[in-house]
C-alpha cells in the first residue's frame, strides 16, 4: 500500500475556525441583504406613485384643469385614469403588499395586503362596487378629497352632504400643491381622512370610523410612500399624517392625536 508522503488534511480545530467565519459573515451578510431587498421594494413603491401622479396630471390637462369625479361619480380613479396605463398590473401595487384579500379567510386586511381583486368569488362573495370592474386590485389609495364629486351621485352611488362639498380640491391648480396628499400605501382604494381621525389601535389595524388609518401603514420602517398634487413623491412618517393638508378646511396646526403603544418610538417628523 502507497503513501504519499506530505499530504496533510484540515484538523477539527481548523475546520471549526472556517465554519466559525462563514457563520460570521452570514450573520454579517444576512441582515445588509434584507436591507438591500426593503430599499429595492421602497424604490419600486415610489416609482408606481410617481407614475399615478403624473397620470393624474395628465386627466388634468385632459379636463380643464378638473380633478375625477370620484365614486359618486360611477368610476373610481384607477378607472379614469385606465387610459394612461393600460391595465398594466404591477404598476397598481406596491413590491411589499402582494397578498390578495381574496386569498385571505375572512378578507381581513393588514399591512401587506392588496384589495381586490373585485368580483373573485374569495372577495366579499364576489362583490364588484358600481364604480369598479371586475379583476380590479391594488394596494395604493387616493385621498378621497383629491376629486371633482358630483353634489347629487350617480345611479347606485351617493351624494355629497353640504358640510363636506367646501372640502375637495375638485381641480389640481392649487397653491401648496407639494403638501396635498394624491395617492399612497393604502389599506383600500381610498378613504376621505378627517381631522380628528384617530391612529389605528394596532399595526395593520383599520379603526372604524378613521378614515386616516387605512393609509397608517408601517409598510416601509415607520414610513408609507405618497405621491402629492404637484407629482412628488416622498415617504412619510406615519405621525406626519396627521400634519398634511387632506383637504381645504383640513388645519394642520392641530394637536396629534394620542398615539398608541405601537407608534410611540417613530420620529414626529
Amino acid at each position: 500500500m502507497y503513501k504519499i508522503s506530505g499530504q496533510k488534511g484540515f484538523t477539527l480545530v481548523e475546520l471549526l475556525v472556517v465554519i466559525s467565519i462563514i457563520a460570521l459573515l452570514m450573520a454579517i451578510l444576512i441582515p445588509v441583504l434584507s436591507r438591500v431587498r426593503k430599499q429595492a421594494k421602497a424604490v419600486g413603491c415610489t416609482a408606481n406613485l410617481r407614475h399615478w401622479g403624473l397620470m393624474l396630471t395628465m386627466y388634468a390637462q385632459e379636463n380643464h384643469d378638473s380633478l375625477p369625479i370620484g365614486w359618486n361619480g360611477g368610476t373610481m380613479w384607477m378607472v379614469d385614469l385606465l387610459p394612461y396605463y393600460q391595465g398594466e398590473g404591477d404598476i397598481c401595487l406596491c413590491p411589499t403588499a402582494k397578498k390578495f384579500l381574496h386569498e385571505i379567510p375572512g378578507n381581513t386586511p393588514g399591512t401587506f395586503t392588496a384589495w381586490g381583486k373585485y368580483g373573485e368569488p374569495g372577495y366579499f362573495n364576489g362583490w364588484i362596487p358600481p364604480w369598479g370592474y371586475k379583476g380590479q386590485y391594488g394596494s395604493f389609495g387616493v385621498n378621497g378629497w383629491v376629486h371633482n364629486p358630483l353634489d347629487r351621485g350617480a345611479p347606485g352611488t351617493y351624494d355629497i352632504s353640504i358640510v363636506s362639498r367646501t372640502r375637495f380640491w375638485r381641480t389640481i391648480n392649487i397653491r401648496g400643491a407639494s403638501e396635498v396628499p394624491a395617492f399612497g400605501d393604502c389599506m383600500w382604494d381610498g378613504t376621505e381622512p378627517l381631522q380628528n381621525d384617530a391612529p389605528p389601535i394596532a399595526e395593520g389595524r383599520q379603526l372604524e370610523g378613521s378614515g386616516m388609518s387605512a393609509f397608517c401603514l408601517n409598510r416601509h420602517t415607520g414610513n408609507m410612500n405618497m405621491t402629492f398634487l404637484d407629482t412628488s413623491v416622498r415617504k412619510v412618517g406615519l405621525k406626519q399624517l396627521w400634519k398634511l393638508k387632506w383637504h381645504k378646511e383640513y388645519d394642520t396646526s392641530a394637536s396629534s392625536p394620542q398615539w398608541p403603544d405601537w407608534m410611540r418610538n417613530f420620529k414626529d417628523r
